[in-house]
């Protein structure tokens, strides 16, 4: 259980908003769960505080800013409920359909969207302005062309910026400027590259918004994430604006988040934690009252204990898809901050809580899949590297062991399309090597073991090969994983030149490597961290009880074309 006191956060319905809003009997539960957060002229509408589509219409665009992309489109749903012919509420919908940052194209959900409000200008008296028939229009481009989504955001990015300049006191059109610019870096065409154009332009194209409005939420999370770099003298440069952001309170769970991502790349880890831990909170209690239609709080961000408060199987479904992706992601990366702080038995708390997600899903997601095979390596991994010095850690690598017999094994025939769950496999895989080259009497060369190895390095080849063409920082990632285990059974064998050889070929071309945006940003095993731990095991083997004189002369290696001597290994 998560040793973490609970602070509950929800806040009672009256708490939406200090803007004095005229319709909150109008407004469900779970809306009324979210703090609005103040956007000026939100897709250049003067919003109407009496107005009840109004209202809707403002809580869905600040989902829409902050990624909560299921809740935006609810919102817009009830907004044209209540007036069918709100055009900024159908422009909502349309923009809802596209994951900006994460890559994500719905062209069935973007044209259903745009056909609609079509069909409603065409049966409807209302005349659209300039500015609503333009973003219309702009809208569209994203779905505009099936055969090539990155033409679609570069007409998108190129006609909002357009509109930005025709329309300069618009501040919330600059904001949709900037996250088109951020949509374009995350192309293909920017692999490779830590700091390409686009993101520097959404940087001054954000930072001129803030000027004219500085608490815009949209604003502030894509700046943020424009400086989210793997170079942490850049992305040091987003705490400011991860200050102000956290100023603004959000109640929604991805808001809470994303600051874990610049305090990860800075090295702040319980700030990580904290933000991660929080991000949860939210997104359970937030699901929660979605789910039921009434006030309810959580004791615990136990998931089974949660899930006790749901009373039909159908419930207990709807709860797990609710905000899924960004409770995922909450939950991985809290069990890698538990990692980095050293809190053992909260990580096995969120592999627990992963699995249980899945197991309970109905039908079986690959999402929560993959979060369960992440998480589950980076724990048997961290242990691996405690193992020399205490074996009380075996103890621990055995519950994990426990939790991942409970859960479905990836098939070696499976053909990846899909990055993410190729890196998923390659990280199940790569701790699965790890676990059973260190058990005790275990070794490369027993027959019950080798083809199980085997195995694995086989499908490496195979996961490398086929991401290559998607993403070429896993690809290589996932061809050093061979070098890596095969590290580990060189050590075991006593071949230690073989072992340190391929342990620093790994290294260097680990270090030539490029992080760009579309590289993950928890990793699992650094060759050359396994590189130095190697160093050090092979350094006390060569100690044991030499003479003074034997250690003079123990023998010398070849590292990144340098001899050093085995006495050196600690420096």
């Amino acid at each position: 259980m998560i040793a973490f006191t609970l602070v509950v956060l929800f806040i009672s319905y009256n708490h939406i908003d200090s803007q004095s809003w005229n319709t909150s009997d109008g407004i469900l539960p779970w809306e009324s769960y979210i703090k609005l957060i103040d956007i000026q002229q939100p897709l250049g509408l003067a919003l109407n505080r009496s107005s009840l589509a109004h209202h809707h219409f403002a809580i869905g665009y600040l989902c829409l800013h902050t990624f909560m992309y299921d809740e935006a489109q609810d919102a817009f749903n009830l907004a044209l409920n209540v007036t069918p012919t709100f055009i900024e509420a159908h422009i909502g919908k349309i923009l809802a359909c596209k994951h900006a940052i994460w890559s994500e194209t719905d062209f069935n959900c973007g044209l259903a969207a745009y056909n609609a409000a079509q069909s409603m200008l065409n049966t409807s008296n209302i005349t659209l302005s300039p500015l609503q028939s333009s973003l219309l229009s702009t809208a569209y481009l994203w779905y505009s062309n099936e055969s090539s989504i990155a033409a679609g955001e570069l007409a998108f990015s190129s006609s909002i910026g357009n509109l930005s300049q025709a329309y300069p006191n618009v501040t919330d059109i600059t904001v949709l400027w900037g996250l088109s610019l951020l949509n374009v870096a995350y192309q293909d065409q920017f692999d490779g590259v830590m700091e390409p154009a686009p993101m520097l332009q959404s940087r001054e194209v954000l930072a001129t918004a803030l000027k004219n409005e500085p608490n815009h939420p949209g604003a502030l999370l894509y700046m943020i994430l424009a400086y989210d770099v793997a170079q942490s003298n850049i992305a040091s440069k987003a705490v400011d604006y991860v200050s102000s952001y956290q100023n603004l309170s959000s109640t929604l769970s991805y808001a809470i988040f994303i600051p874990a991502h610049i305090w990860m790349r800075i090295g702040s880890y319980a700030s990580a934690k904290s933000s991660d831990f929080s991000s949860l909170q939210a997104s359970l209690s937030l699901c929660l009252i979605k789910i039921t239609g009434r006030n309810m709080t959580i004791a615990s961000t136990e998931l089974n204990s949660v899930l006790a408060q749901l009373n039909t199987t159908d419930q207990v479904q709807a709860f797990l898809q609710c905000d899924a992706r960004n409770r995922g992601t909450a939950t991985e990366w809290l069990a890698s901050s538990f990692l980095q702080t050293g809190d053992w038995n909260d990580t096995l708390s969120s592999i627990t809580d992963l699995y249980l997600a899945y197991n309970e899903s109905l039908p079986i997601s690959s999402l929560y899949l993959s979060y369960a095979y992440r998480t589950r390596a980076r724990a048997v991994i961290n242990i691996f590297y405690w193992l020399p010095y205490d074996i009380q850690f075996i103890d621990m690598a055995n519950k994990v062991q426990q939790l991942h017999d409970t859960l479905d094994s990836f098939t070696s025939n499976t053909n990846m399309t899909d990055e993410d769950l190729a890196w998923s496999e390659a990280g199940y895989r790569l701790s699965s090597c790890f676990r059973i080259l260190t058990n005790i009497n275990a070794t490369y060369s027993d027959p019950t073991i080798q083809p199980t190895i085997d195995e694995h390095l086989a499908r490496f080849a195979v996961l490398s090969n086929e991401t290559a063409s998607l993403n070429p920082y896993i690809s290589v990632s996932i061809s050093l994983m061979i070098n890596q285990v095969y590290g580990i059974i060189y050590y075991q064998n006593n071949s230690f030149r073989d072992c340190l050889s391929i342990l620093d070929a790994a290294t260097q071309r680990e270090f030539s490597l490029v992080i760009d945006n579309n590289s993950p940003i928890l990793i699992y095993a650094r060759s050359s961290e396994l590189l130095a731990m190697h160093l050090l095991l092979i350094q006390r083997v060569a100690y044991g009880n030499l003479s003074a004189t034997a250690i003079a002369n123990l023998p010398t290696f070849t590292l990144n074309g340098t001899q050093v001597s085995v006495s050196q290994f600690s420096q």
